[in-house]
C-alpha cells in the first residue's frame, strides 16, 4: 500500500526532476502548489499530463472534504475523478457501482496501470477469494474498494468496514437511486442507511444523468448534506448531433440506407462534415422489440453484418449478440439493432454512430444511449429520425403504465394474501404480472407509488430455492459462536428443501433476517449459498383498507403522467429546435447556458455555416 506520504515523495520526485533552471541568489525558490502536486499525481498513477474539463474541479473538492455530486458525460472521465483521491486519501475509498462488469474493467485496468491496491468484492468470488481480499483489507493493503450494494445487505461486512476509516464513498451510476429513473434499482435505496452506518468523510455522486429534478430526487433518498453539484452536461464536440425528419416508417427505411451507403440527403451532409465513406460500428435503438428483428432483417438482407437484440431474448443469446459486436474479425456484428435493454456495460470504444429509430422517453436517456459514441474521441454521430407519430407510442405506453387507485389496492391486496412469514411476502413478478393483469413496468411503478406512500417497503430479491455447500472445515463439530448464526446454521443441516419462507417458519426468524444471517455465514465461511434471485421480498407496513380511504389527490397518481408527459416534451423539444441542439441538452441538465450558445457541431449550426 502506498501512503500519503510516500505518495507526496513520489510526486516532490518526479517535480524535482523536471528540466528547470536551478533558482539564483535573486530570484526565490516558489513552493510547489497543489494545483501542481495533482498534475504530478496524475501523471505518476495514469500517465496523463493534464485534467479534462472539470476534473480538477472535483477532485479539489473532494480532497478539500466537501460532498460531490458530479453530472458528467458518458466517456468524459469521471472514474478519474475519484480513483486519484483514493489514492491520495489516507483511509479506504468505498466505490458502488451497479453492474460487476464495470466494476471488473476499472478493477483490471488499475492493475494495468500498476495500481495493485485495489479489490473488488461481489457474489461472483468463491469463499477463498473473499478470506483473502478481506485479510488484505485488514492488512491495510487496499485503498480502493469497489462493492455491488447488494453486498451492504451484510451487517457483519458493513462491522468490517466500519472498522476502518471510510475517506470517500462514491456512489457510481447514481441515477439508479432515483426511482423516477429508467435504470432504478431498488438495493440503492439501502445505501442511506449504508451511510448512516459508515459515516464517510466525503460522498461523492457520479452519474452522466441526472437532470435537476432527479437530483432532488436522488439526495431526498439518500438524506445527505447538499454536496456541491458541478455539471459537464454532454457537451462532447466529437459527438455530431442531428435529427433527421421523416413522415413514416417507409422514409425511415430509406433514410437509413442511404446513410449506411453514404448518400446522404443535405440535412445529413452538413452535420456529417468530412465523413466520406461509410460509418463501421454502430448501433440502431428501438422502442419495440418487433421493430429490431425487422430491421436487422431488413439490414441483413442488403448485406449488413447487422443483429439485433432485446429483453425477450434468452440470456445466451444476448451475451452472444453482444460478444459478436465486440468482435472485430470477419465473425462479428457491425450493426446492432436494438431496445435500450442493450444499455450499461456497452463500452466499445469506437462505435461510430448511434441512430434513434424512434424518440426515446427522456432526454436523460437519449443522452445515455448516445453517450456509448466516440469514446475513443474521434468523430461520431447521432441522428434522430424523428417523425411526429411516434410521440403516440410514449403517450401509450403511459396510459399502459400508469397507476391508479383502483389498481393500486387491487395490488395490494393481492400482495396481502400472498403466503408469507408474520408481515413479509415473498413473490415473483411473474404471479403479480398474472393475477393483477398489468405488465411489469406498471407493477414496479405501482410498488413505488406504495412505498412512498408507506404502504410497503421493498428489501431485495431473495431465492425462490436455495442451495447451500457445507466449508470442508466446518463439517467436524465448529459452528458460530453466534447463538442465532448458530441455530440457522443448524437448521441448514437438518432441513432438505430449502426456501426462504422454510427457514423462516423453522427458526422463527423473519425472512429479512434470514437473507442477512445467511450472508453473514457466507461471509464467516461457514456455508456458500445460492440461487437465482427471483422474489421480491415485501414487508407490509399497513393495510389495503386504510389505501381506500385516500383521494386520488392524497396519493398523487397523476403525479407519474404529467412527469412522463413534460419528458416527452423535453424530447420533443429537441426534436424541432431551429438555432443549436446541444444548448436544448445542456439548459435541460441545468447548465446556465446562453441563448445565443452555439456548439457549432450539430446539425442546426452546421446548417447556419453554409
Amino acid at each position: 500500500m502506498q501512503s500519503l506520504q510516500d505518495l507526496l515523495k513520489e510526486v516532490d520526485a518526479i517535480l524535482d526532476s523536471a528540466d528547470t533552471p536551478e533558482p539564483t541568489a535573486a530570484i526565490a525558490t516558489v513552493p510547489v502548489s497543489p494545483i501542481d502536486r495533482l498534475l504530478a499525481g496524475l501523471q505518476a498513477h495514469f500517465g496523463y499530463t493534464s485534467f479534462r474539463k472539470g476534473q480538477r474541479e472535483i477532485i479539489e473538492a473532494i480532497l478539500d472534504g466537501e460532498n460531490v455530486f458530479a453530472v458528467f458525460p458518458t466517456g468524459h472521465g469521471k472514474s478519474l475523478c475519484y480513483q486519484l483521491p483514493a489514492l491520495m486519501l489516507d483511509g479506504i475509498t468505498v466505490v458502488i457501482s451497479p453492474l460487476i462488469s464495470l466494476m471488473k474493467d476499472q478493477v483490471d485496468g488499475l492493475r494495468e496501470q500498476g495500481i495493485e491496491a485495489v479489490s473488488l468484492i461481489n457474489s461472483a468470488l468463491t469463499w477463498e477469494e473473499y478470506q483473502s481480499e478481506l485479510s488484505r483489507l485488514q492488512r491495510n493493503e487496499i485503498k480502493l474498494l469497489y462493492i455491488s450494494p447488494e453486498r451492504l445487505r451484510s451487517r457483519r461486512f458493513l462491522d468490517i468496514l466500519n472498522a476502518f476509516p471510510i475517506s470517500l464513498f462514491v456512489i457510481d451510476e447514481a441515477h439508479c437511486i432515483s426511482q423516477w429513473g429508467r435504470d432504478f434499482r431498488p438495493a440503492y435505496l439501502s445505501l442511506r442507511d449504508t451511510l448512516d452506518v459508515l459515516q464517510p468523510r466525503v460522498i461523492a455522486l457520479f452519474t452522466a444523468t441526472a437532470p435537476p429534478d432527479i437530483q432532488k430526487d436522488i439526495l431526498n433518498v439518500l438524506n445527505i448534506p447538499t454536496p456541491r453539484i458541478l455539471t459537464q452536461g454532454i457537451d462532447r464536440p466529437n459527438l455530431r448531433l442531428c435529427v433527421q425528419p421523416n413522415k413514416d416508417e417507409d422514409e425511415k427505411y430509406q433514410q437509413l440506407e442511404r446513410f449506411l451507403t453514404n448518400q446522404r440527403p443535405h440535412s445529413l451532409t452538413a452535420s456529417l462534415g468530412n465523413l466520406r465513406t461509410s460509418p463501421k460500428n454502430g448501433i440502431i435503438y428501438a422502442g419495440r422489440r418487433r421493430e429490431t428483428e425487422e430491421i436487422a432483417d431488413f439490414l441483413q438482407q442488403r448485406g449488413f453484418r447487422a443483429g439485433f437484440y432485446h429483453a425477450g431474448l434468452e440470456p445466451h443469446e444476448r451475451n452472444r449478440v453482444q460478444e459478436a459486436f465486440f468482435d472485430d474479425s470477419d465473425n462479428g456484428l457491425d450493426i446492432v439493432v436494438a431496445t435500450n435493454a442493450f444499455g450499461m456495460g456497452i463500452d466499445k470504444p469506437d462505435i461510430r454512430y448511434i441512430i434513434h429509430w424512434t424518440l426515446t422517453g427522456t432526454l436523460e436517456e437519449y443522452c445515455q444511449e448516445i453517450g456509448r459514441a466516440g469514446r475513443d474521441g474521434e468523430d461520431s454521430f447521432c441522428v434522430l429520425f424523428f417523425c411526429q407519430d411516434d410521440r403516440g407510442l410514449h403517450e401509450w405506453f403511459i396510459n399502459e403504465n400508469a397507476p391508479n387507485t383502483p389498481f393500486l389496492i387491487k395490488l395490494l391486496r393481492i400482495i396481502e394474501g400472498f403466503r408469507g412469514i408474520g408481515e413479509y411476502r415473498a413473490i415473483a413478478n411473474e404471479e403479480l404480472e398474472w393475477m393483477s393483469g398489468a405488465k411489469a413496468t406498471k407493477i414496479l411503478l405501482s410498488l413505488s407509488y406504495l412505498e412512498k406512500l408507506g404502504f410497503l417497503k421493498r428489501w431485495y430479491n431473495v431465492p425462490s430455492q436455495l442451495s447451500v455447500r457445507f466449508h470442508a472445515s466446518w463439517i467436524e463439530g465448529m459452528e458460530p459462536a453466534d447463538a442465532e448464526l448458530r441455530y440457522l446454521f443448524r437448521s441448514l443441516r437438518e432441513i432438505r428443501s430449502r426456501t426462504v419462507l422454510e427457514l423462516s417458519e423453522a427458526t422463527g426468524l423473519n425472512p429479512k433476517a434470514v437473507m442477512e444471517q445467511l450472508a453473514e455465514l457466507q461471509n464467516d465461511g461457514y456455508i456458500q449459498y445460492w440461487g437465482q434471485e427471483d422474489l421480491l421480498l415485501i414487508e407490509l407496513l399497513q393495510d389495503s383498507e386504510l389505501l381506500g380511504t385516500l383521494t386520488d389527490e392524497q396519493i398523487e397518481v397523476g403525479d407519474y403522467v404529467r412527469r412522463k408527459q413534460s419528458q416527452i416534451d423535453q424530447v420533443i423539444v429537441y426534436a424541432l429546435e431551429a438555432t443549436c441542439r446541444t444548448r436544448v441538452i445542456r439548459n435541460y441538465f441545468g447548465e446556465n447556458v446562453a441563448e445565443d450558445y452555439r456548439c457549432g457541431t450539430c446539425d442546426l449550426c452546421q446548417d447556419s455555416r453554409q
